[in-house]
């Protein structure tokens, strides 16, 4: 950071106004306070002068478990960032350390959108797909405020709070009770509130509702494992069970991507989607060569017989 000095600052003095944009977790907390005992401050806190305070911009979870450990000082780099610039920074350091959340990312940007920049001008600074900017801004403009206070405490997952998107605020607050209830995963929530967005029977909705595992059950059965075939080598039966996985995941690939995507998420998938025809074309060659070969010894066995 250009512009930046070190030193050393009191604990109980540093501003956490751009807090509201971050959501620690005991736990983490608790993490950070064995940290600081074991190892002590490996990296300074991040702060800006705002009205001749120190705010903090990175750093929230050590001042915290500082202030719990009783320490009276940090060590502090103060850096020159405007009231836009300190966002971003946000965003970038925590990013690249990889501790932040969906959630917290989605703060941190409606905190930039607020400023003027639009979606594009936000992933051009970040280095992100504007398609990523909207869909974290979209986690906090269209949840219903009580599911993303239950995000700040950890208590609904981030896939599961994307899956109610769709959905009406009260119709939201309805399946996230039921989904966090019957302890449901994001893809299982998911499939939840599609089943029940087209339901169009009030008593198949109600049942969904009071069943959810059981309906989920119903709708989307697990696959029969591939059956056991004695004449098979060990390695040859793993290659049974994944034949027949692909048997499986083939037909519901093909149907996503008939028609294709929308085009900002084709950008996002491009360098997967090519990896995995790579792949793809390999394992053709390699399945035409395994299936001529029988068929070569097939027919020798025919021919021998004769």
């Amino acid at each position: 950071m250009s512009g930046s000095t070190t030193t050393s600052c009191a604990t109980a003095a540093l501003g956490t106004e751009l807090g509201r944009a971050r959501c620690p977790q005991p736990a983490a907390i608790e993490r950070m306070k064995r940290s600081l005992q074991q190892h002590g401050q490996l990296m300074p806190v991040v702060t800006v002068k705002r009205e001749g305070k120190l705010v903090l911009v990175d750093g929230f979870k050590r001042r915290a478990a500082a202030r719990a450990l009783g320490w009276p000082e940090l060590v502090c780099r103060m850096a020159e960032l405007d009231e836009t610039a300190q966002w971003v920074v946000m965003l970038q350091l925590n990013l690249a350390a990889g501790s932040i959340t969906v959630l917290e990312e989605a703060l941190v940007l409606r905190e930039l959108v607020s400023r003027g920049l639009t979606q594009a001008e936000i992933g051009t600074l970040l280095g992100r797909h504007k398609a990523w900017v909207s869909r974290r801004i979209g986690l906090v403009e269209r949840l219903h405020p009580e599911l993303t206070e239950q995000m700040k405490q950890g208590l609904l997952h981030p896939g599961v709070a994307r899956a109610l998107l769709g959905l009406p605020a009260g119709n939201q607050l309805e399946l996230a009770a039921i989904a966090l209830g019957a302890r449901l995963g994001s893809q299982q929530t998911e499939r939840l509130v599609g089943l029940w967005q087209r339901a169009t029977d009030p008593q198949v909705r109600r049942y969904l509702l009071s069943h959810p595992q059981q309906a989920l059950a119903q709708a989307y059965p697990k696959p029969k494992p591939a059956p056991y075939d004695p004449r098979l080598t060990p390695a040859s039966q793993t290659l049974a069970r994944l034949l027949r996985l692909l048997e499986e995941v083939t037909p519901r690939m093909l149907h996503l991507l008939r028609p294709p995507p929308p085009q900002q998420d084709l950008e996002i998938l491009r360098p997967r989607m090519a990896l995995t025809r790579t792949l793809a074309c390999e394992l053709a060659t390699a399945l035409g060569s395994c299936v001529s070969d029988a068929d070569d010894a097939a027919s020798d066995d025919s021919v021998a017989t004769i």
